[in-house]
């Protein structure tokens, strides 16, 4: 139940009874006024302004409250609620409505418990309990109560665009939808019901759906920002970025301050070769939030791919001091420092990557800043205990021994085999990569460049190494 729907109907009745009320007395002063002409009386009496009835009175104090959006004195004015309103229920539910404005829950529900013994299935007592429950965060009685409205009304648009939400909440977007078409079978003009509809038919790939839903919503609201940027996303998926592009600029019209069109806006620059367009996007998003790091690794990751790395860098460290939690951005962070030459710091970020993903890549690397440094020692105190972790007939283990112990020709020709014989195209990768970083740090160049090659010829880049392997050859 929306406040403003009750007001509306509150103040309409409201009004018509000040009307009524106003005709009467202009009719009893016509005929005061023709007795005092038939009387011929000299001196004319000065007449008051009449009072309003309390049940008027009433509501024009109310509606002055309610135009100042002063809530406790709107509720504490029910107080003196005139004696012919006490048992009207529309005035009951537009008091639970105000508890529930001023997060006053149990109040609202006491008030609608009150309404429903009078009328054991008013929905909008449903409503309201339900929404005062929301506010209290009781999901098991929330849903007690829902149960009770869906008994009532299997139908009903709030609750059912509830359990839509709880759904979609929990990722399981087929039953979402499920809702939401329940919510929209008896309320098929339902805007948010429409979004929501549209959303899970978006996620669960039914783009024709989505796309005839949110032209519903467009229809009924030709600036619903959300259902515009929902119409870009569509476009984009069928890969068609300037239609997405104009859509999410018109819904930036009406939601200027938008991060998230922001996000989109930039994306689908990028994908259009419009680089500084992109970063011109993202920037405003950082604008808007400068604390939240998804800008950030947009701005990082299109930097990365152009090769202006000390931007990338820049951007990168961002998105760290945003949120500390997403490790992707250590090991990013870690290869371009490490590309720089700005071995500390690498080393101090593949050390942070190896707190969330235990690699023996991050440890490897890291050994690898050290022996750039001439520390060997430093190296293989890193790499010992990580001997004791691993399978010893794994290749990683293998590896690691290689780079710890000292040079042996028959090591080298046996660890070699074995990587030929790797069947995992990743894992194969990978120990390539190793083996020339290890000739390449101990000045075998020819032979650091042969692997580089070889790790390069696989055009598969889903391992982080195979940049490193690109720049070798540089």
């Amino acid at each position: 139940m929306k406040l403003k729907k009750i007001v509306f109907c509150f103040l309409a009745a409201s009004i018509f009874a000040s009307c009524t009320t106003t005709k009467v007395e202009e009719t009893n002063q016509t005929k005061e006024t023709t007795v005092e002409k038939k009387v011929e009386k000299k001196v004319e009496k000065k007449r008051e302004e009449p009072k309003d009835p309390p049940n008027i009175a009433f509501a024009k104090k109310l509606q002055s409250y309610l135009d100042k959006n002063q809530i406790k004195e709107a509720i504490d004015l029910f107080q003196s609620l005139p004696k012919e309103l006490e048992n009207d229920i529309d005035f009951k539910i537009l008091l639970a409505s105000l508890y529930i404005s001023d997060k006053q829950y149990d109040q609202a529900i006491e008030v609608a418990n009150l309404i429903l013994q009078t009328e054991p299935n008013n929905m909008d007592a449903y409503e309201l309990i339900s929404l005062a429950l929301e506010g209290k965060g009781d999901k098991k009685a929330q849903k007690e109560n829902a149960d009770k409205i869906l008994e009532i009304d299997p139908y009903n648009a709030t609750v059912n665009i509830q359990k839509a939400e709880d759904y979609a909440m929990n990722k399981k977007y087929k039953l979402s939808k499920q809702s939401y078409k329940k919510a929209l079978k008896n309320d098929p003009k339902n805007v948010d019901a429409l979004f929501g509809y549209a959303q899970m038919s978006f996620y669960t790939d039914d783009l024709k759906a989505a796309e005839k839903s949110l032209n519903t919503i467009l229809e009924i609201d030709p600036k619903h920002s959300l259902a515009l940027a929902y119409m870009g996303k569509l476009a984009a998926d069928s890969e068609n970025f300037l239609r997405a592009t104009k859509y999410v600029k018109e819904a930036l019209k009406y939601d200027p301050t938008n991060y998230d069109y922001y996000l989109d806006l930039g994306t689908y620059y990028r994908f259009q070769g419009k680089y500084s367009e992109a970063a011109e996007a993202w920037n405003k998003a950082v604008e808007i939030d400068p604390t939240y790091f998804l800008a950030y690794a947009y701005l990082a990751g299109s930097y990365d791919e152009q090769n202006e790395f000390a931007l990338a860098l820049q951007n990168y460290h961002k998105v760290i001091e945003t949120n500390p939690k997403y490790f992707y951005a250590y090991e990013s962070t870690a290869i371009l420092e490490y590309h720089l030459g700005n071995w500390a710091a690498s080393r101090k970020y593949f050390a942070e990557a190896y707190k969330y993903s235990k690699s023996v890549s991050y440890q490897l690397m890291i050994a690898a800043t050290y022996f750039k440094e001439n520390n060997a020692f430093k190296a293989k105190e890193v790499l010992k205990p990580l001997l004791k972790t691993l399978n010893k007939d794994s290749l990683d283990y293998a590896m690691v021994r290689f780079y710890h112990d000292t040079y042996s020709f028959n090591a080298e020709n046996s660890h070699v085999g074995k990587i030929n014989k790797e069947e995992n195209r990743t894992q194969r990768g990978k120990m390539l990569f190793y083996m020339g970083l290890y000739y390449e740090l101990n000045g075998f160049s020819e032979k650091a460049v042969e692997y580089y090659t070889r790790v390069k010829s696989m055009n598969a880049p889903l391992f982080f190494e195979y940049r490193i392997a690109e720049w070798g050859l540089q």
